[in-house]
């Protein structure tokens, strides 16, 4: 038992630091979510004042044009491109971006300013993806997912409270400008770390991996997979997105949202050690072990439920800790699959899928949080509970339960 134990943690917290690339990648990636986060927390709550049409515009650019086409193309044209061309473009792009948007101003309309920011931020996480997908161990890359994360959390941390300051005391200039050179600064880092790698003939950027096709057949043989991609990005939109519209409708303070976003990052590394433990088993290859996403549906169903008696900002605190814990197991083992295919095709699939899902929950999430918070909190538990009764832990019970239901019935003289 204690030798287990030890492994378990081993792999979660040792284990994932012993890779220098992986490593610098983490740095990187605290370094350019930082800044994201702060500029986006202070666009979110700026927009949301200008009703719902502006949170619809925000969103939908982020989810069509971004996720489902910017994304992919982002990832095509790195193998298209010799890689130190490729790493100009990108941080050519994030220069002229940030110049365009610093000379618009809060001035500028919401589908401008979205579009020229998510442009930026998509160039970044492309290399991220990048690098985690040709990085990761194969016997251990649900904990290197999870580190990355933590990177990201703990970004996500301080850029939240960054953004909840510069909106409480109007420092939206200086957030916008420190938000863009940290991210700049990030994607330098993880820019000349896959360079140095491709330099070395450590990685070679192809756009379909050995023995793989553009086929429909390529495509259905990742659905499992697509289609808890595509909730997975409909679960962020009404949990994570659209948090500090509906917390602002409930009084809550700029700085209370980036304290309340901030207070997550200690659940997910105490989460962790289970979460790669059960994510690794997941992503081991058969397709028989599930069980990180059916723990992480289960908990982020119970986050849901007290919000159909009472809508309090109190209660979003303790929602919150299922929700993340929940997320952390669905999004960690989900990642970890599409890593350890190796494929940028793959991942390209996997950003039109996250943005597809982002989408459609944009579409109906938004109208209903600003019609009813009652109705949005419904719609949000049904997501939930309608991706759980996919799951084969499910299938399986109800099967189960039907059988035994038909016998007890077929014995009824």
């Amino acid at each position: 038992m204690k030798e287990k134990l030890f492994h378990i943690i081993h792999s979660a917290f040792i284990a994932p630091f012993q890779c220098l690339s992986l490593c610098v990648l983490y740095f990187g990636a605290f370094i350019s979510i930082t800044g994201i986060t702060a500029v986006q927390l202070f666009m979110v709550f700026d927009f949301a004042s200008l009703g719902m049409w502006a949170i619809i515009e925000h969103f939908v650019i982020r989810s069509l044009f971004v996720s489902m086409l910017i994304m992919p193309l982002w990832l095509w044209l790195s193998t298209a491109l010799p890689f130190k061309r490729y790493a100009y473009l990108v941080l050519s792009v994030q220069i002229v971006s940030g110049t365009f948007l610093f000379l618009a101003g809060q001035g500028a309309s919401v589908w401008v300013s979205t579009l020229l920011f998510s442009i930026s931020v998509s160039s970044y996480w492309t290399l991220f993806h990048l690098m985690m997908s040709f990085s990761v161990s194969d016997h251990n890359s649900a904990n290197e997912v999870c580190m990355a994360d933590a990177g990201v959390t703990a970004g996500v941390l301080l850029g939240s409270v960054l953004g909840g300051v510069a909106l409480t005391y109007g420092l939206g200039v200086q957030t916008f400008i420190m938000g863009t050179v940290m991210m700049f600064i990030g994607t330098l880092v993880v820019s000349v770390l896959i360079y140095k790698k491709v330099q070395k003939g450590e990685l070679a950027l192809r756009f379909l991996s050995e023995g793989e096709e553009l086929s429909w057949h390529n495509i259905k043989g990742q659905s499992r997979n697509i289609y808890s991609t595509a909730y997975e990005g409909a679960f962020q939109v009404v949990a994570d997105f659209l948090a500090p519209v509906w917390l602002k409708f409930m009084s809550v303070s700029a700085m209370g949202v980036g304290l309340l976003s901030a207070a997550k990052i200690g659940l997910k590394l105490l989460v962790s050690p289970i979460v790669g433990h059960f994510a690794n088993q997941g992503s081991s290859g058969d397709g028989t072990k599930n069980h990180d996403l059916e723990i992480g549906l289960g908990l982020k169903c119970l986050g849901w439920v007290p919000w159909l008696f009472m809508q309090t900002p109190f209660l979003y605190a303790f929602s919150s800790m299922f929700w993340t814990a929940g997320q952390h197991f669905f999004s960690m083992g989900l990642a970890s699959r599409w890593y350890k295919q190796r494929s940028v095709f793959k991942l390209a699939l996997r950003e039109f899928s996250l943005g597809a899902g982002r989408l459609a929950a944009t579409l109906v999430a938004v109208p209903l949080l600003y019609w009813s918070l009652n109705s949005y909190i419904v719609f949000s538990i049904l997501l939930s509970a309608g991706m759980m009764l996919t799951t084969k832990s499910f299938r399986g019970f109800a099967k189960r339960t039907f059988s035994g239901v038909s016998s007890a019935v077929r014995s009824v003289p």
